[in-house]
C-alpha cells in the first residue's frame, strides 16, 4: 500500500501595529482557510505588553507560530536581547503550536532554550537575505537545526531560477521535517513546489500584505495546493 502524503499546512504570516489588530487579522486568515498563523510579534509598533498579547492571542495559540525576530536576522524587534528572550519565554506559556527561534539564538542560549516548556515545539530557522549557498552547506545547517528543533526552516534568496532547485533538493531530503524555499520573485516557484514534496508548512500572506518577498496570498496558495498535491 502506498503511504498517502501528508498535506502541507498553510501558515499565514501576519504583522500589525497592535495585538488587537493581530487578532483581527488572524481571525480573517482562518476564515480564508489558513491552517496556522505566524504572529510577527517583533513588528508591533505600539509597544509590547505580554499581558495584552496573552489577552488577544491566547485563543489562537493551538494554531499559532510566535516569531520575535531580531534586527540582525531581518526582524524588527527593538529591545535588548534579554528582553527578547524574556518575551519568548512568556509567549511559550501560552502553549503555541510552535515557536520560531533562530539557529543562532538557539546555539548562543542553550540553557535558556532548555528552560522553555518541553511541550512547545520549535522551528529552528536560518535565513540568507543575499544568496543561496550550495546544497551541502544547506544540509549542514538543516542537520544542525534538527538538533535543536522539531522542524528545520532554511530560507535563502533566489538569484536565479536554478536556486529553486537547491532549496527544493534540501526539502526533498527530509520533507516531513524541512521547510526550505527561496525568497524573492524568482523564488516563488520553490514555495509552490515544496508543497508537492510534502513540506510540513508553506508560508502565505493576507491579501496584498506579503510579509516576505515572493510570498503568495492564502487564497492563491490554497488553489495551488489543490493543483500540485
Amino acid at each position: 500500500m502506498v503511504k498517502k502524503k501528508v498535506e502541507t499546512r498553510l501558515c499565514t504570516s501576519v504583522a500589525a501595529d497592535s495585538p488587537e489588530e493581530l487578532a483581527e487579522k488572524a481571525t480573517l486568515a482562518f476564515s480564508l482557510g489558513s491552517d496556522l498563523v505566524e504572529f510577527r510579534i517583533d513588528r508591533l509598533t505600539k509597544g509590547i505588553s505580554p499581558r495584552e498579547l496573552e489577552t488577544e492571542l491566547s485563543v489562537f495559540a493551538k494554531r499559532a507560530i510566535f516569531t520575535v525576530r531580531p534586527g540582525r536576522e531581518g526582524g524588527a524587534f527593538g529591545g535588548s536581547e534579554t528582553q527578547r528572550l524574556d518575551l519568548i519565554s512568556h509567549l511559550a506559556k501560552m502553549r503555541p503550536a510552535y515557536l520560531d527561534i533562530e539557529l543562532s539564538t538557539a546555539k548562543k542560549n542553550r540553557k535558556w532554550l532548555e528552560s522553555l516548556p518541553s511541550h512547545v515545539e520549535m522551528i529552528a530557522s536560518w535565513h540568507d537575505f543575499q544568496d543561496t549557498p550550495g546544497l551541502e552547506a544547506l544540509r549542514a545547517i538543516r542537520d544542525e537545526e534538527l538538533d535543536h528543533g522539531a522542524l528545520a526552516k532554511v530560507v535563502t534568496t533566489a538569484k536565479s531560477v536554478d536556486d529553486n532547485i537547491t532549496a527544493l533538493s534540501l526539502c526533498a531530503d527530509e520533507p516531513s521535517k524541512t521547510i526550505s524555499f527561496c525568497m524573492g520573485g524568482l523564488g516563488t516557484l520553490s514555495r509552490v513546489v515544496s508543497m508537492r514534496l510534502g513540506a510540513p508548512l508553506a508560508y502565505v500572506s493576507m491579501p496584498n500584505e506579503a510579509v516576505a518577498p515572493g510570498q503568495l496570498s492564502i487564497s492563491t496558495m490554497r488553489t495551488l495546493r489543490r493543483m500540485v498535491v
